[in-house]
């Protein structure tokens, strides 16, 4: 039991200081995340819902996917690469 008492003891001792003198301080623990309210959501009424659906863009589907989704990142794609052989011939005439 004494030598439990003795191992607590050292546990809480931490360190000296140049004098040799003991300094006895309590060990302190890493701050713990706080807790996410993540599921405090609530259904919506049925108007909320009819609302959000004559609103929302993507709901509405007042636009044309072959356009949005393929047209625009194909001629981003496609003006990328030009800009890249651009740089080629750049740097080729330079260095």
């Amino acid at each position: 039991m004494s030598e439990t008492k003795e191992v607590m003891s050292v546990l809480k001792q931490i360190g000296n200081d140049p004098y040799k003198r003991k300094i006895v301080r309590e060990v302190e623990r890493y701050p713990e995340q706080l807790s996410l309210h993540l599921h405090n959501t609530t259904d919506a009424t049925p108007e909320e819902f009819q609302e959000w659906r004559e609103k929302d863009y993507f709901s509405k589907g007042d636009f044309d996917p072959l356009l949005m989704f393929v047209v625009i990142p194909t001629i981003i794609q496609v003006s990328a690469f030009f800009f890249m052989l651009a740089v080629f011939a750049f740097n080729d005439t330079i260095f």
